[in-house]
């Protein structure tokens, strides 16, 4: 029989990702009765459409990689083509045995899991499904989401998630972006067999990085196969019966291509979350201000990981919801990012 489940906590999390467990474990911990809200899988991006399903990719194009160069080591060389449809089918079950763990772990800990998408009906109340839940201590940790900007052709595209529903290994791939995912993606799958070409709008990929690691990725992926085109400023995409084409502001065409994949960065999800019902101040570009602590503008609530323009990575946005778990339940006040 399962339990009836309560309608009022010491802590409500809005966002089932790497951010969000880690303040609802710590809390947890405490000794404070936590309820986890999330609409699809725990675990976010990271475990559901980043880190750990690009990892198995990665880990599969390297040893591809490794089979090409064998012959410089003494081994017979192999050539036999991947068997993609396998390689996906094992990254799934790899990712769901991590969602099955985190399911189980938030049972053990005692953490109300609730499946829905958590609106903000007060400062202190959300509603989910039609029931509403209350709690002194509110965390929007929602995470992000693949930006695609709005040209005319923009959804023959897909986007970074797009990438892990592929069934079979394009022939012809186009990355857009040059930002540490694309140049992920572009890599995987060079090694794993697609001719692929990268454009930028800007000189360099990883241009946050320093000139020596560009100058490094840049060597790396023209050794490995990659075609690049720096800068390459999108028009349009469009398509034919040859396939699909990408055009330049200025009249360049490339193409034809099977995929055209879509890296040029991540946006905070925060649409539809009822932050004005709760008087949360959202910038225009969607993310949640806060000061050094986490603290929004609203007392009882607070905003941590991808949501709030702080670096977008997994460790950093556990930090910050362990840091912000001390400073509520631990008599940490000065525990900060």
């Amino acid at each position: 029989m399962n339990t009836p489940i309560p309608t009022h906590f010491d802590l409500i999390v809005l966002g089932g990702g790497s951010g969000g467990l880690a303040i609802a474990e710590r809390a947890v911990q405490y000794g404070k009765k936590v309820a986890v809200i999330e609409p699809a899988h725990l675990g976010g991006t990271c475990v559901n459409l980043g880190c750990v399903p690009k990892k198995v990719m990665w880990y599969a194009a390297n040893m591809a990689h490794a089979r090409h160069e064998a012959s410089g080591w003494g081994f017979a060389p192999v050539h036999d083509r991947i068997d993609f449809a396998q390689l996906v089918a094992g990254r799934n079950q790899f990712v769901e045995h991590i969602r099955h763990y985190w399911d189980g772990y938030a049972v053990d800990l005692g953490v109300s899991v609730i499946a829905g998408r958590g609106v903000l009906r007060s400062a202190t109340s959300v509603e989910v499904n039609g029931a509403t839940y209350t709690a002194p201590h509110i965390v929007l940790s929602t995470g992000g989401k693949p930006f695609v900007p709005p040209v005319p052709g923009a959804e023959l595209g897909i986007n970074s998630d797009g990438f892990f529903s592929l069934t079979t290994l394009p022939e012809r791939v186009a990355v857009i972006g040059g930002g540490y995912i694309g140049v992920e993606l572009a890599g995987v799958l060079c090694s794993l067999g697609s001719a692929v070409t990268l454009l930028d709008m800007l000189d360099s990929v990883i241009a946050p990085f320093d000139a020596m690691l560009r100058e490094v990725a840049a060597e790396n992926l023209t050794t490995l196969g990659v075609e690049m085109h720096l800068p390459f400023r999108v028009q349009q995409l469009t398509q034919t019966e040859a396939g699909k084409f990408i055009e330049s502001a200025d009249g360049k065409q490339l193409g034809p291509f099977d995929t055209i994949i879509w890296a040029v960065g991540r946006a905070p999800n925060t649409r539809d979350l009822g932050l004005a019902a709760a008087g949360v101040e959202v910038l225009k570009n969607g993310i949640i201000p806060t000061d050094d602590y986490q603290n929004t503008n609203v007392p009882s609530i607070f905003a941590i990981g991808d949501i709030t323009g702080r670096a977008p990575l997994t460790p950093v946005a556990i930090a910050a919801g362990r840091l912000l778990a001390e400073r509520l339940y631990n008599n940490h006040p000065e525990a900060k990012l």
